[in-house]
């Protein structure tokens, strides 16, 4: 077993977790603990299941009988967008899937209800929390522009803004900076780094270790859906 970090809160624990999509297994009893102020980053080849492990965690994809996926807070009878108020994910199909006409600020809002499109007007709460999260990724001035008017670069801001309204305690991200610019991908791999020293799990995928933040705890290695948990050479930076 691998030796833990402290004695942070566990978030999300997956015990022996199989995924099948179409019939077949994905991920193959995957053992792995998320904690409070914890990095990890997924990597493997492509196929190799680092999007399906996110959105398991998230709550996309069940956990096959015979393994489980817990999360903190969610017993029995509690529904999933209970743990959605405090887990958040940025993935490229979260991108793709918006109307390109939906405003900015509406796109944003939506993630504090964990949706794509919101079924109500955004209450006075909702559009503050929303504005201070495009403030935070340079996106003030752009609330009401259609997201399809946005650069690819500025598309994604968005969607780490989409995250973090809601202050998320755990945040996915799914190859968070592909297709981005060397000068976005850096302000976000900076401020990603920041996010463990604050108290927040991080779990990410990527392909590229240049890409990898800081402050990292650890990595997992996915081959044919199988696990391979390898700690850091050096202990997360806390702040």
């Amino acid at each position: 077993a691998l030796p833990r970090l402290g004695s942070a809160p566990v978030l999300v624990a997956l015990e022996r977790a199989s995924v099948y999509l179409d019939y077949r297994a994905v991920l193959r009893e995957v053992d792995l603990e998320l904690r409070a102020g914890e990095c990890w980053v997924v990597h493997g080849a492509n196929g190799s299941g680092k999007s399906t492990l996110l959105r398991a965690v998230y709550g996309d994809h069940p956990a096959a009988l015979g393994g489980r996926i817990m999360r903190r807070g969610l017993g029995p009878g509690v529904p999933l967008g209970e743990f959605r108020r405090w887990c958040a994910i940025v993935a490229p199909h979260l991108q793709s899937d918006y109307p390109r006409e939906a405003p900015l600020l509406e796109v944003v809002v939506s993630g504090l209800r964990s949706s794509i499109g919101l079924d109500a007007p955004p209450t006075a709460r909702e559009r503050a929390r929303a504005r201070s999260a495009l403030g935070q990724f340079g996106l003030a001035e752009r609330e009401d522009a259609p997201l399809g008017t946005l650069s690819y670069g500025q598309a994604r801001r968005a969607m780490f803004a989409r995250a973090w309204a809601a202050r998320p305690r755990l945040l996915l991200l799914d190859e968070p900076f592909a297709g981005v610019d060397p000068v976005t991908r850096e302000t976000l791999r900076r401020w990603v780094g920041t996010l463990p020293g604050k108290g927040v799990a991080v779990l990410m995928s990527s392909h590229h270790p240049d890409e990898w933040p800081d402050a990292l705890t650890g990595a997992v290695h996915l081959r044919r859906g199988r696990a391979a948990l390898r700690l850091a050479t050096t202990p997360p930076v806390r702040r």
